[in-house]
């Protein structure tokens, strides 16, 4: 990933560098002690399952710690447990957790000349050089692997075991023995990954970061042409995943994942001199995908959880800072990602907690801060980041129409409030067009669900339509129809926006003082409309009619009672929270 003179540069500006003195301080914390032990290394093949790190007691994910091969504990109820299921979905992230910790020694023992890093870091190295032959490539989810079930998480790992293996070797510190082995593991490594191809995916991204990856370690520019040039390639996904809007087609969850993907291809690329940001449309297009998820996050700086994105997710942890950080540097600054990154820097202790994240294991099994800072990044930032600027105007996001992806975020003080009027989309979609999420006084009144767990029966509620703020008529979201939107405007005060599908119109004006949510249905038939609404908190419905036993067929679904109207006396909706009661009509 880095040339020779790529690494003497980076010893030159060391030590004149704060930011880069505390991040390098950093790595040799987190690589202390993986110089006293060496860390375990799994012998077996990653497994999927569906009790595999789930806690049996309560559901929960089983925390990952590198150092702790048999025993897995539950953060939640605190219990451990063990077995072969949980020890086969701890050695998936152990084996990149391992991986991460090799290029983390190998670029330690690059800019500082110790010879302890580099053995270590030589030491992981060789572990696999057997290990990943006697894997067995089955028991396979999605593509040939055979240190994981897909293939993507090989190409994951690829990309930071080749990143050691180079830089060592840029160094002067892979004997040859080691680097023949390597080879032997890029070059099958590239039949498995070559083989599968995942089209336009968040996915693909990866596999052709790989392919880049293993093109620089055996110089092939044929091979780095199609990784970079071809339609499944980093430019195909640049140009064609990424809307003009800027924002990835599958919603941010994996906008996150394709762009890490798509932005650790573009390194590999650059250090054979395929630079794609050299051409200023490419340049222009990369700035709006680096920008787009700032431009659709909650006030909370979470990102929505539409499609099949987790709830809650800051965007102010170090794998994202991560990447706003590289792309602001290769941007050669910009006021606007200024803004953004020290809005996220300043965030209150503990806004940013750490998702568990296959890309992002840095952390593991070390204190996380509760404020990261420039100095918590990863080996890959030290590569990359430039000096930061000495101030930056305050973080003021706008109401937007992110057309390509059909999201219309209206922003008035501190009310958000957006409108779901997109396509279909299968895979990571959601029946959620024409759905209403709002946020506002600090609050999330009005939330997606999110999605869960991909193994777990509730991936059915998360997947439904009756589980998110949206029209449903005659059982079905939205009419099964595409959504589009057919209004968006601003005005001093003011901001409204209609979409439509089928016969479904649902219109939201924002003003000075309140939100107006108006649904209409273009019929001369009887239909059954549903309109579902998920408000965040306590709350009670009050009606001067009466609630009778009803009916709605729904597996996720107890205890139906439908109202029956006396007068004509609106529903009045009164939702609590800690110091505030809302009430609405």
């Amino acid at each position: 990933m880095l040339t020779g003179p790529e690494l003497e540069a980076l010893r030159d500006r060391l030590p004149g560098d704060p930011d880069l003195t505390r991040l390098l301080a950093t790595l040799q914390r987190r690589a202390g002690p993986g110089l006293v032990a060496l860390p375990p290394i799994p012998r077996v093949k990653a497994l999927l399952s569906r009790d595999g790190g789930v806690c049996p007691n309560d559901g929960a994910t089983l925390r990952f710690d590198p150092w702790s091969a048999e025993r897995h504990a539950c953060p939640r109820c605190g219990g451990v447990f063990s077995g072969e299921p949980h020890h086969r979905h701890w050695a998936r992230a152990q084996h990149l957790w391992l991986a991460e910790r090799a290029a983390e020694l190998a670029l330690i023992a690059a800019v500082t000349g110790q010879g302890p890093p580099a053995r270590r870091a030589i030491e992981l190295l060789g572990a696999y050089e057997e290990l990943y032959f006697t894997a067995p490539n089955q028991d396979n989810v999605l593509g040939p692997s055979h240190l994981f079930f897909s293939t993507y998480l090989e190409s994951l790992w690829i990309t930071s075991y080749l990143a050691a293996a180079t830089i060592l070797r840029e160094a002067g510190q892979l004997p040859d023995q080691h680097a023949q082995a390597i080879s032997h593991v890029a070059e099958a490594a590239a039949n498995l990954i070559g083989e599968f191809n995942e089209g336009l995916s968040n996915r693909q991204t990866w596999h052709s970061a790989a392919l880049a990856a293993i093109a620089v370690w055996f110089d092939d520019t044929e091979l780095m042409g199609t990784a970079v040039e071809s339609r499944t390639g980093l430019v195909g996904h640049l140009a064609d995943g990424f809307g003009s809007d800027g924002l990835w087609w599958e919603g941010e969850n994996y906008h996150l994942f394709a762009l890490r993907g798509l932005m650790v291809g573009l390194h590999w690329a650059r250090a054979m001199g395929f630079d794609l940001l050299e051409d200023p449309e490419a340049r222009r297009h990369f700035r709006a995908v680096l920008l787009a998820p700032a431009r659709s996050a909650l006030p909370d700086f979470t990102y929505p959880a539409r499609r099949d994105s987790r709830y809650g997710v800051s965007l102010a942890q170090p794998a994202s800072l991560e990447l706003w950080e590289i792309g602001r540097a290769w941007l050669g600054g910009d006021p606007e990602l200024d803004a953004w990154l020290a809005a996220l820097y300043a965030l209150p202790a503990g806004s940013s907690a750490t998702e568990p994240y296959d890309a992002w294991l840095h952390d593991a099994g070390v204190p996380v801060p509760e404020r990261p800072t420039r100095g918590d990044l990863s080996w890959w930032a030290l590569t990359a980041i430039q000096p930061a600027p000495p101030t930056a105007a305050p973080w003021t996001p706008q109401s937007v129409l992110l057309a390509d992806q059909g999201l219309a975020v209206l922003r008035l003080g501190g009310l958000y409030a957006s409108l779901e009027c997109g396509p279909k989309i299968g895979g990571h979609g959601h029946p959620d067009r024409l759905h209403l999420t709002v946020h506002a006084g600090g609050w999330h009144w009005l939330p997606d669900p999110g999605t869960g767990s991909y193994v777990q029966p509730s991936l059915a509620w998360y997947r439904s339509a009756l589980a998110h703020n949206a029209p449903t008529l005659d059982g079905v979201n939205a009419a099964d129809a595409d959504a589009w939107c057919a209004a968006f405007d601003l005005a001093p005060g003011w901001a409204w926006t209609r979409a439509r599908a089928g016969g479904l119109t649902r219109t939201i004006i924002a003003g000075p003082s309140h939100l107006l949510d108006l649904v209409e249905l273009d019929s001369a038939d009887p239909h059954e409309l549903l309109l579902p609404c998920h408000p965040h908190g306590e709350w009670t419905i009050e009606s001067a009619g009466n609630w009778e036993p009803g009916e709605l067929a729904h597996p996720f679904v107890t205890e139906v009672e439908r109202n029956v109207p006396a007068g004509s006396g609106p529903l009045t909706l009164t939702v609590r929270r800690p110091g505030r009661v809302e009430t609405l009509r």
